[in-house]
């Protein structure tokens, strides 16, 4: 029973230290790789509307236009699933019987 942390009356927890406090010691650089990611997509949604605008109006060839847009699109559906998987193995831990 050393180990065992009785915070709470009927529940038993094998962690000495609270939720929070672990969740901080943890390294923040999974939530700064996505964050990198979504601002990566982001910037190029923004560079394929500024491509439609340039072809629109000339100063851009239809080619390269269609070459933003083509990255634009890569680049959203790879982050959507990379999402779908996150929540797909987050939803299997939640299954998961303790």
């Amino acid at each position: 029973m050393d180990g065992i942390n009785t915070q709470i009356p009927g529940k038993l927890s094998l962690y000495r230290e609270s939720v929070a406090n672990r969740a901080a010691k943890r390294s923040p650089e999974f939530m700064k790789r996505l964050e990198s990611a979504v601002l990566e997509v982001n910037n190029n949604q923004h560079v394929a509307d500024d491509s439609v605008e340039a072809v629109i109006e000339g100063r851009l060839g239809i080619h390269e236009g269609m070459m933003a847009l083509g990255k634009a699109s890569t680049s959203l559906k790879v982050l959507a699933q990379v999402r779908n998987k996150a929540m797909s193995a987050y939803e299997e831990i939640m299954r998961l019987q303790v």
